[in-house]
C-alpha cells in the first residue's frame, strides 16, 4: 500500500486514494467475470497461517509464568535488581494477554472464512455490474457492508483495533525486548552509566544463577514479542485485504 502503513490509517478517503492504482491495474489485467482461482491467489497473500496462530496461543500461555518469574526477582528485594524496572515489566506483561486472546479469536474466524471465501467473493463481486433493480442493489450493498464489518470488526470503514494488537502494544513489547538486551532488570551504578559500560561487560559481576534466570525471562519476552508482531502483521493484512476488496467493488460498480 502507498498510503496505509498502520491499522489506524484506514479511512474511506485513504481507501479511495489506494484504490486509484488498484482499479487501473484491474482494468488492464483482470478478466471479467472474476474466477475463483484468481481470488484464491489474491486471498493467499492475506491469509492467516497456522504458525501465526500457534505463536500467538503459545505466547498467551507463556505470559503468566513469565510474570511470576519476574515477581520472584522482585520479592528478593536485592540491590542487584532495579525494582522500578521489574515493576514496569510486570505491568506491561499484564496488559498483553487480553489483546492477544481477542486477536487469536479474530484471526481464527478470519482463517475459517478465508477457506471458503474465494468462491463466495467471486459470486458476490460478479453480480455487481449486472445489478439493475433497486432491491437487488440494496441486498448486494448489504452483503458488501456485512463483509467489511466482519473484516474490520465494526460497521464503520475503519479497523477497530482498541481491544486487539495495535501500534501501542507493539511499541511497548518491542521497547521491553530492546531494553532486555541492555540488562534492563539490573541496577546500574552512576559510574557505569556515565562510562556507558555495555551489558556484556556488566554480566561479569552478575552471579551466574541470577543471569540464568534473567536469560530465561528474556527468551520468553522475545517469544511474546514474536507473537505480538505476528498478530499485528496479520491484522495489517486484513486491512490491506479490505482495501483490495473495496477496489474490486469500485471497479465493478463502474463497469
Amino acid at each position: 500500500m502507498l498510503y496505509i502503513h498502520q491499522l489506524n490509517h484506514l479511512t474511506p478517503k485513504m481507501a479511495d486514494l489506494e484504490s486509484v492504482y488498484l482499479v487501473r491495474e484491474f482494468k488492464e489485467k483482470t478478466p471479467f467475470p472474476l474466477q475463483e482461482n484468481l481470488l484464491e491467489e489474491v486471498f493467499a497473500e492475506f491469509s492467516v497461517s497456522e504458525s501465526e496462530l500457534q505463536s500467538i496461543n503459545n505466547a498467551i500461555t507463556l505470559i503468566s509464568p513469565t510474570i511470576e518469574e519476574v515477581k520472584a526477582l522482585l520479592q528478593k528485594q536485592s540491590s542487584l535488581y532495579e525494582t522500578i524496572n521489574l515493576q514496569r515489566t510486570i505491568q506491561l506483561l499484564k496488559e498483553i494477554p487480553l489483546v492477544l486472546v481477542n486477536n487469536a479469536r479474530y484471526l481464527e474466524r478470519i482463517q475459517q472464512w478465508q477457506a471458503t471465501s474465494p468462491a463466495a467473493m467471486a459470486s458476490l463481486l460478479n453480480k455487481i455490474p449486472a445489478l439493475r433493480a433497486a432491491h437487488e442493489k440494496m441486498q448486494t450493498n448489504q452483503q458488501i457492508k456485512d463483509l467489511f464489518a466482519f473484516l474490520l470488526r465494526n460497521q464503520q470503514f475503519m479497523f477497530l483495533a482498541q481491544d486487539i494488537v495495535h501500534e501501542g502494544p507493539v511499541a511497548q513489547i518491542n521497547g521491553l525486548a530492546e531494553s532486555m538486551e541492555k540488562g534492563f532488570f539490573f541496577h546500574i551504578s552512576l559510574e557505569e552509566e556515565y562510562n556507558k559500560i555495555s551489558f556484556d561487560t556488566l554480566k561479569s559481576r552478575i552471579p551466574p544463577a541470577e543471569l540464568e534466570k534473567f536469560t530465561v525471562i528474556e527468551q520468553n519476552i522475545k517469544l511474546i514479542k514474536k507473537a505480538v508482531d505476528a498478530a499485528y502483521q496479520a491484522n495489517m493484512r486484513q486491512v490491506n485485504l479490505a482495501v483490495v476488496l473495496y477496489s474490486y467493488v469500485k471497479w465493478l460498480t463502474q463497469k
